[in-house]
Order: structure tokens, then sequence, then C-alpha cells
């Protein structure tokens, strides 16, 4: 089924076709990747040129500075030219939102790096945090994923950023850089029927957001409008930067200590507010219902809407709400999601810590993945839930062989997995025996994805153990293109 709802770009689009800005994105970025084979001698026309993708899985900001190491050593082996995708969850995408600032990322990720750990040691504006959650707890969709956004992944990253995924059009089409693609998974969805599902998934990119088992989309500059049977009734401002970096990255540590992670900055935001005498203030608001004149009357207006809110959403535990932009629409396998007049998007790290599910999808002919994980616990754990995923939804992937996947704790620093009429996987885990030689778990328990400062010889360390996961295997991811380009050859000799 294909169709648009709606006049132009403001409707739903309900198609198995990629979006027009995408097909735009991955044209343009064929020439340079044909550019770059040729460089390494593998011949071929734009038309031939493999899809290859980068998986970044989550992590907080280790994932964020491991993508960000990742990314330049590719760069200076001048291997990234070669990539058309790239995709993240969690701490991965607040790495990609950072670079696609700029339309020239990939040509300067050296200064980039600088900037990002400048960024890291600089200090956050505890005013500035205050105006945007007093500005975002107005909307009637308020839910804990803003203050999330605004006072706990602020705080970490020290960057408000009050741009819009719409603005990363740009540095997407022009082909200097790969399409980006950013994970979140609607919440309902997976209680109901667990990441296994592609109605789970859910996916932004520059142009589109989109329900991946739906095959819905809409504009993202409209996406969080009202929409009723397919059309824009209220148009609501494009959602910034900083708070899709909280719904992106709102899986950090456990439900206990997200909660606790909250209530501390709620009150450390009192206090700063209104003095230390404030204390007791998050659990009786009713105290200041009567307020009195001038700015102190909005200050107290603003807080005791903030408190009663987060409050309310934390007995609820609401995250994520959104205009669910197919309400009462018709064309879709779900009488109850055409009902849900707001749907809850969450961080995909609860289900899979890396996007297979998008980078799979068949329109995207992706023929090679390098997965990097850069997630706590089990270094398998994403590649076996990959397999689990493509099993039950008949995707093509190469079959995984269990037995090389046992030393968990002391794993390698790449494994390959080829199939036939499957594109082939580069697994790598971020600590290995080749990277950190000894230290694997103590690497693991140093660099803990809930760690919220980095001082500068620990984001070195850490830059460097995810730089040498590439250029220790170099040959091996050019290896692996070659091969695929002889693979799709033969494919393409025996159909003729």
């Amino acid at each position: 089924m294909e169709g648009r709802r709606g006049s132009q770009n403001e409707g739903v689009r309900i198609s198995q076709e990629l979006s027009e800005g995408e097909k735009r994105g991955t044209t343009h970025r064929k020439t340079t990747v044909k550019k770059c084979l040729n460089n390494f001698g593998i011949s071929c026309n734009e038309d031939e040129v493999p899809h290859i993708a980068i998986l970044g899985a989550g992590g907080g900001l280790r994932a964020m500075i491991a993508l960000q190491g990742t990314l330049g050593e590719l760069q200076n082996h001048g291997l990234l030219d070669s990539v058309m995708y790239l995709c993240g969850v969690s701490g991965s995408t607040w790495c990609m939102s950072s670079l696609y600032k700029h339309w020239d990322w990939s040509d300067k990720l050296l200064s980039l790096e600088e900037r990002m750990y400048e960024m890291l040691l600089s200090t956050w504006s505890l005013p500035k945090a205050m105006k945007m959650l007093e500005e975002a707890a107005k909307d009637e969709n308020y839910s804990l994923t803003d203050f999330w956004a605004y006072t706990v992944v602020y705080g970490m990253l020290h960057e408000l950023d009050k741009g819009s995924l719409s603005d990363q059009r740009a540095a997407s089409e022009n082909g200097k850089n790969p399409y980006p693609i950013y994970a979140a998974v609607d919440e309902k969805s997976f209680n109901k029927l667990s990441e296994n599902s592609a109605d789970t998934w859910f996916e932004f990119t520059p142009h589109e957001a989109s329900f991946l088992g739906h095959r819905a989309s809409v504009d993202i500059k409209y996406f969080g409008s009202e929409f009723e049977g397919g059309e824009v009734k209220r148009k609501k401002e494009e959602m910034n930067m900083s708070y899709l970096q909280g719904l992106w990255g709102s899986c950090i540590g456990s439900k206990e200590e997200n909660i606790e992670f909250i209530k501390d900055m709620l009150s450390f935001y009192i206090i700063e507010r209104f003095g230390s005498n404030s204390a007791g203030f998050s659990g009786n608001v009713e105290r200041f219902s009567t307020p009195s004149t001038g700015d102190e009357e909005r200050s107290i207006i603003d807080i005791t809407r903030i408190v009663h809110k987060t409050n309310k959403c934390l007995l609820s535990w609401k995250w994520g709400s959104i205009n669910n932009f197919l309400y009462k629409i018709s064309g879709i396998n779900s009488a109850e999601l055409m009902e849900d007049k707001i749907i809850s998007l969450i961080d995909a790290g609860v289900a899979i810590n890396c996007a297979y599910p998008l980078i799979l999808c068949p329109e995207r002919k992706v023929k090679l993945i390098l997965s990097f994980d850069y997630g706590p616990g089990d270094p398998f754990k994403t590649l076996k839930q990959a397999v689990e995923y493509c099993r039950q939804n008949s995707i093509p992937f190469p079959e995984v062989d269990e037995n090389l996947l046992r030393e968990e704790n002391n794993p390698s620093d790449v494994y390959i997995f080829r199939g036939e009429n499957a594109p082939t996987v580069m697994h790598f885990p971020l600590f290995n025996k080749v990277n950190v030689p000894g230290h694997v778990t103590d690497s693991r328990f140093k660099f803990s994805p809930v760690r919220f400062v980095y001082n500068k010889e620990d984001f070195s360390k850490l830059l460097q153990a995810a730089k040498l996961n590439v250029s220790n295997n170099k040959d091996k991811i050019l290896q692996e293109i070659r091969h695929v380009m002889a693979s799709s050859n033969r494919s393409n000799l025996y159909s003729l």
C-alpha cells in the first residue's frame, strides 16, 4: 500500500518506499562511496556500490565517546567514505546528533573530537535548564522525558541544542556523510509484543519519523503536531534536539536508578530556585497555592507546575508522550494504535541495544553491517537478539555459531559472520583481549554506561580503545567489502 493523507508534506505517508529525502541522500552518497572504493582498487559504477551500515550501540557517555573514536579512525584509514548509513541507539545518538549539526563533519572529525571533550569539560547553566524545563511543563504532553532531557542529559552533555532534526537535512543529503537513522521504540507495543515485533520499532531521520512495522511516516517537521485521519489538525513547533536526545537516551541504569536521578535533580532544581529552606517543597506543593506577585509569583507558578507534573509522571512512569500521527487513520493493521491519541516513545536500548531492525529494512539494501557494541554486560547480547528478531520475522541473517560467543568475559576484537543471500555482519566488542589485554572486566567497570563525568585521561583512553578496534581490523573491513562486492557481482552474473 502506498499513499499520502493530507496536503504535500503535512500528511501521513503509508508506503514501502524510502522517503524522498533519504533517496536523495543515498543517491548523492553513492558518488562518494564509488570514489572511496576506487581508491582501494575496487572498480564499480554508482549503481553497484554496496550499501554498508555502521551500527552504534547504546551505552551513555561511553557510547557517545566511543562512536566518536570509531568514526574518526575509520576516516583516518579512508574507510568512512565507504559507509552509506549510520544508525544509532541511546548514547550513540548523542554523538550523531552533535556531528550532523556540521554539514561537512566527516572532514573534520579530529577537531570535533576536541570539541566533544571541551563540551564535556565545560559547565552547564542551571538558569538555562530551568527556562527550558519551565517551558516544557506548559505543554499538555509533558512527561519524564522532558525532565530527563533538560536536567540529566543536559547535565551530562553540558550542551542545550535548540536546533531541530530537520536542520540536519543538508548534512544528510549532500553525499559527504552517511545517512543518519536514530532509533526508538513504542513503549506500548514493546510491552505487549516484545522487541521481536517490527511494530515495536520507531525511527527518526532528518526527513521523517516512522513506525517501522506499519510503514507509516510523517515529515519530521510535523512530528508531534496533532493529527486526525492522517491530516494535521493543530501544528506544533518542531521538537528540539535536546528533547530528542532525552527521548533517545533515557535508558541509563535500572528503573530504580532513573527514579533516584529524577528525584535528586528535582530536589536540586527546587533548592537552587528557592533556597535550602524549600527542601520539602516537592512533597508539599499545596503551601504555595496562594502565590505572591511579580516575578516571584511567576516562579512559584512555574515550579509548582513542574513539581506537580513530574511527580504525577513518576507515579504513572510516563515517558515520551507525543501526539499520535496515526490517530483515527485508516489503512494500518492496528485498530488499537488508531484509537490512541497519544503514543509513548522510549530509548531503544530497552529492546535491542543496536538497531538491527531499522537497518535491515529491505528497501535499504544493506550488504555489510559494522556493528560496534558499546553496551553493558554480555558483548554478544545484541547479536543474539538480532538473530532471534530475524528468525521471527523471516529476515535473512547470517548463521551465528554460538560456540564463538562463549568468551563473554574475554572476547576477541572482531567476529565476522557471512551468509547466503544475507548481509555480512562484523561485530566489534568495545573492550576485548586485543585492545585491553587482561583488563576487559576492569575496563567495563571503569567506563560504566552510568558514568556521568570523564577527565581528560579517561576520555583519551576510551577513544583509544575504540580506535584500536578499527585500526587493528582495517584490513579485515576492506576484505569484507571486497567479498561483498564479489558476491554481488556473482549474483548479477547469475541473474543475466
